[in-house]
């Protein structure tokens, strides 16, 4: 039996063996964070454990409501009234980027991490981190598939939706040809992929179409074209919904010549969200980390307090340094 084997077998005992599970993920979470935590809380569900599902944020994301379990979701609050004997965290480099239900979690050695993020911190016992994965979704997938559990149309949307998000319709340079191949599965399972790519691409209201049409219209090219900066100021980001605009930080790379993209915005006077993409010549992740984020090497994110005028300086002149 492989590493990688023994690595998924032990992860299906504990999750078999133990009760009283906390899931979580990121804050902010993303296609890939609703669809890995609900898919395994899908299997404690067959399995008949007790489980919550925590999650920072304090709204549920109303895109994602079609998935198996979105209404399960809890926000957390403090103090919480619940305490849990093992806990399964989904997508998630650290602890930090948890956020308050970080709080919740029991001992390392009752705890397991699934991640495709590089390694950042190790606060669990059981590690599946992989960064040649494309999604959180398709390790859960490798899981599962080898547990007694059959699958449906709900589970398999679930790992459809987080793999289909974080390849960006099976565009961006992570997917490989095991998405596929979990794709074709899951679809042989009842999962429509134009219904869930309506769900995740194609459901904005139209607010959130006009200010990605002005993050467009006053996007700028930096080092000669190989930058492109899409900036929104706090005057715009005030009436809009973050979420809704994520797909500004991907057309910043839609540029012919473009290596490395950026969206800019300001959520809070003087304190800006940065999303970062590369075309590949350029590692994303090692410039987030400069300036206190982290991610991939192709995607990434950080956010900083400052001038955001200053700041898109800073990150410019920090990927000259890389190009």
């Amino acid at each position: 039996m492989s590493d990688r084997e023994q690595v998924y077998e032990k992860i299906l005992r504990f999750m078999c063996e133990q009760d009283n599970f906390l899931v979580t993920t990121h804050l902010n979470a993303d296609g890939d964070a609703y669809g890995s935590a609900l898919a395994v809380a899908y299997f404690l569900e067959a399995k008949g454990k007790k489980y919550h599902v925590v999650f920072h944020d304090q709204e549920r994301e109303e895109k994602y409501s079609y998935l198996w379990g979105w209404d399960k979701i809890l926000s957390y609050t403090n103090p919480w009234p619940h305490r849990y004997d093992a806990a399964i965290v989904v997508d998630v480099p650290t602890k930090a980027r948890i956020g308050d239900p970080a709080a919740l979690l029991p001992e390392p050695n009752v705890c397991v991490k699934i991640d495709h993020h590089p390694m950042e911190e190790d606060f669990s016992q059981y590690n599946l981190v992989d960064v040649a994965a494309s999604s959180t979704c398709q390790l859960v997938y490798e899981i599962l598939v080898r547990s007694d559990i059959p699958f449906d149309v709900h589970l398999s949307s679930l790992l459809f939706s987080g793999i289909m998000y974080d390849t960006g319709r099976f565009s961006f340079s992570n997917t490989n040809q095991r998405d596929f191949e979990i794709a074709a599965d899951l679809v042989s399972h009842g999962t429509k992929p134009n219904v869930i790519a309506n769900h995740l691409f194609f459901s904005h209201n139209i607010e959130s179409l006009r200010t990605i049409g002005m993050g467009l219209a006053n996007m700028e090219a930096y080092l000669e074209g190989k930058v492109c900066v899409i900036y929104l100021p706090l005057e715009v980001m005030q009436n809009a919904r973050h979420l809704d605009l994520e797909e500004l930080a991907n057309y910043s790379l839609a540029v012919k010549g473009v290596e490395v993209g950026l969206f800019i915005r300001e959520a809070e006077p003087n304190f800006v969200k940065v999303s970062f993409r590369s075309k590949g010549n350029v590692d994303v992740n090692r410039v987030a980390r400069v300036f206190g984020g982290g991610g991939h090497v192709h995607a990434a994110g950080c956010r900083a307090s400052g001038d955001p005028l200053e700041l898109k300086e800073r990150i410019i002149a920090e990927i000259a340094r890389q190009l």
